[in-house]
Formats: structure tokens, sequence, C-alpha cells
């Protein structure tokens, strides 16, 4: 018995360590509603079970009324695959997760997922300087300390309006009233 409360409290610690640790996507969301007010059918791809709480984050600060559709992978070369997904899903863009266990900002598989996504007219966003290289059109969050970068390159996507670089200038302005939370669609990437 003892054994046994000892390892649920263990896997307690953890779960609550996750989600202490989830970037804030508040700065990003209201970025984005700012530049693109119409759209609001957000693009995932991650490792739904590692990275559970980013997403739940991601779709607080996305509100009510936007959808997130989630292409769970679970291996590095399921990339081009959760690409055509989000793209046939008809995403207006993708976000990528920091700290995610396989497509993160900076991992070899995000990068594959957003040249496909990309050469389909689908952009993609960062939190993080590192999303930039990776060809996202734009970063902020705790990864930019709540500044915009904005690409000085895009990778075949047409038609993207970028946000303007005074849109934020500290991440304290950075506040998204939460009126509710995004839905989320999970898809398996295959």
């Amino acid at each position: 018995m003892n054994r046994l409360s000892t390892s649920l409290g263990v896997v307690a610690m953890a779960f609550a360590g996750l989600a202490l640790c989830a970037e804030d996507f508040t700065p990003l969301m209201k970025v984005t509603q700012t530049t693109w007010p119409e759209k609001r059918h957000i693009g995932v791809i991650c490792d739904y079970r590692f990275s559970e709480a980013e997403v739940m984050a991601l779709a607080k600060a996305a509100g009510e009324g936007a959808l997130i559709t989630v292409a769970d992978a679970r291996v590095p070369d399921q990339a081009s695959a959760a690409a055509a997904l989000l793209a046939s899903h008809k995403s207006d863009y993708v976000v990528l997760l920091p700290n995610d266990r396989l497509f993160r900002d900076g991992s070899f598989g995000a990068t594959v997922a957003v040249n496909r996504l990309a050469s389909r007219g689908v952009p993609a966003l960062g939190t993080t300087p590192r999303a930039l290289q990776q060809g996202a059109v734009f970063s902020v969050g705790d990864g930019t300390e709540g500044q915009i970068l904005v690409t000085d390159r895009l990778i075949g996507t047409v038609d993207v309006i970028l946000p303007e670089r005074s849109l934020v200038n500290h991440k304290a302005t950075l506040v998204l009233a939460q009126k509710g939370m995004a839905t989320i669609a999970l898809h398996k990437a295959e």
C-alpha cells in the first residue's frame, strides 16, 4: 500500500510539473488574432500524450470559437503524413509547440512538416527564435521574451500578412482575457 501511494504521489507531482511547464500561448494568440482575425483554425503536430498540457494551454489562449486540429504523431517519420492531414483539414496556420518530444521548435520532424505545409500555403508560427530558423513566419512567446520576431524569408507561403513589430513591446502588455477554450479535434497521423 505504501509503495502504491508513493508511486501515485510521484506520478501526480510529475503531471503537476508538466502543467506548470506549459508554454504561455497568450502572446502568440493575441498577435495572431490581431493580424489574422478571420483565421480561427489552428493546426498542431505533436505526440499528444506527451504534449497534452501544452495543447490545453494553447486552447485556453485561443479562446472560444477557435478550432485546434491535432495531428497526433508518435515518430518523426510521420511528419509528412501529419502535414498532409492538417492541410486536408484546412488548417489556417500551424503552431509549433516548443516542448514537444518530437516536433518541437528546431527538431527535424518539425522542419519537414513546416516545409510541407508552407508548400501548401499553410504558415507556421512559433514561440522561440529557433522556430524562425525552421521556417515559421513569426514567433512570439516565452522564448522571445515577449518580442515579435518576424521572418526575413518566407518558405513557399503565399498571401500571408505579417504582424507589425510594434504590436507588442513588452510581455506584460500581452494579456488576453480568457473567454473559454478552443475546440480540440484529435487525429492520428498515419
